[in-house]
């Protein structure tokens, strides 16, 4: 399929107008632990629209050396995107408190990092992680190519690779 296909997937769950909070944290399986945070996620949604999209990274994308790409985590994992999303007129508190307290609860059986798109600025412990040994070389195209900052749509660590 297309790529502008595969975005159309998502055209009926994501509409404008809406409100959306978004956490990642990024497991090796469904363990005992794993598997009790969602179904506590799922019994405790704030909203039908919201949902935990669950994306298994696997196959030829495992396979890619971590240094021929900018994505640090080049192992078999799940991706899991803790996704809010309210109508503008309800509070947006309670939404974002649960997002925080999924990701929370899968923190403990986390990979460290996560999936950079999905990380906001202050999520500074996984965006430590997020690129692995790829953080040097990132920082140094980003100081090269985009000197005054112009682009921050997806956070980068201003510090050393932590490794990953």
């Amino acid at each position: 399929m297309t790529y502008t296909d595969l975005l159309a997937m998502s055209d009926a769950r994501i509409v404008n107008g809406h409100h959306y909070a978004g956490r990642t944290r990024s497991v090796t399986g469904f363990t005992p632990d794993v598997i009790s945070a969602l179904i506590e996620a799922g019994s405790t949604l704030t909203s039908p629209l919201s949902g935990i999209p669950i994306h298994h990274f696997h196959g030829v994308a495992a396979r890619i050396p971590s240094d021929s790409t900018a994505f640090g985590n080049r192992h078999n994992h799940l991706m899991i995107e803790v996704i809010a999303a309210w109508h503008p007129d309800d509070e947006n508190a309670r939404h974002r408190a649960w997002t925080e307290s999924v990701s929370t609860a899968l923190a403990p059986s986390a990979l460290p990092g996560g999936y950079p798109n999905m990380l906001g600025p202050d999520d500074h412990q996984q965006i430590a992680h997020a690129y692995g040994h790829n953080t040097a070389r990132l920082r140094a195209a980003k100081t090269r190519f985009d000197p005054d900052g112009i682009f921050s749509a997806t956070p980068l660590s201003a510090g050393s690779s932590p490794g990953a």
